[in-house]
């Protein structure tokens, strides 16, 4: 799995989901009038965006015949800080991924050992997953980086409103295309659909929607590679809550030493 899914849940990992500033717009003859592009924007910035996030997940990892069972502590702060930590299993309770304005480290426990993430390993898959590296630091600016065409679609035969997202030239975005479904009425996320050419790479559906302050927030998200199928990381929140309160210092190197030496104790 490439990179893409820009910190919406931001774990979000969030990611994963992501607000539509959409400059283009089109209209299928005879179809009821679309939503205007600012009321869609705002609805989706507001549902994922907040100053602040913590948020604690199970994340189910399928791959060939195995699968295991994570469960992460995620804290975020504005555009650019992010800190998810393992608290179970108990083996790998402590490992921590660290995310700030000047990159992405990995922390083992067991050799108290620090490891910033080179460029060349941002494909590479975090922690096993279908998520990579690169998902938890990038972040498109989707009026600057996209052009996008609003319409009517139809899914297993309830209608919905389809958000295709073509990178404009020199946009610094992995994939070729991005094809979104969203509920009609609520505009909540169903489906994000990811190309490389005219190839189908992943496909991340949103499942499972609670109120969080207000919101209505898809809380499973599930990812499955176009190449294999039979595998898929789904990522199920447990609790999430936005605009907490969290200390500048636990998005720093030993900020993230403490989480994860507590988490470990812990578990």
């Amino acid at each position: 799995m490439r990179a893409g899914m820009k910190g919406n849940v931001r774990f979000a990992i969030a990611a994963l989901c992501v607000g539509l500033i959409v400059p283009v717009v089109s209209l299928a003859q005879g179809d009821e009038e679309l939503p205007s592009v600012e009321e869609v924007n705002a609805h989706l910035d507001r549902l994922y965006r907040s100053e602040s996030a913590e948020s604690t997940m199970t994340m189910t990892i399928k791959r060939d015949e195995r699968e295991r069972e994570l469960t992460v502590r995620g804290f975020s702060k504005g555009e650019e800080q992010g800190l998810f930590v393992i608290t179970d299993p108990a083996r790998e309770a402590g490992t921590a991924t660290l995310r700030t304005s000047e990159g992405l480290w990995n922390y083992a426990p067991r050799a108290d050992r620090l490891m910033r993430v080179p460029s060349g390993m941002l494909s590479e898959d975090w922690m096993g997953s279908h998520l990579t590296n690169d998902d938890l630091v990038s972040e498109s600016n989707y009026e600057d980086d996209f052009d996008v065409e609003l319409a009517w679609g139809e899914r297993d035969g309830e209608r919905v409103l389809e958000a295709t997202m073509v990178p404009k030239e020199g946009a610094p975005v992995t994939y070729s295309k991005i094809e979104y479904a969203l509920d009609a009425e609520a505009w909540t996320p169903l489906e994000a659909v990811y190309f490389d050419g005219e190839e189908e790479v992943r496909t991340m559906t949103f499942s499972d929607v609670k109120e969080v302050d207000g919101r209505a927030v898809p809380h499973t998200m599930e990812v499955r590679p176009a190449d294999a199928p039979g595998e898929f990381t789904r990522m199920v929140y447990e609790e999430l809550k936005f605009d907490v309160p969290i200390d500048d210092g636990v998005f720093s190197q030993q900020g993230m030493r403490r989480q994860a030496r507590q988490y470990r104790e812990q578990s």
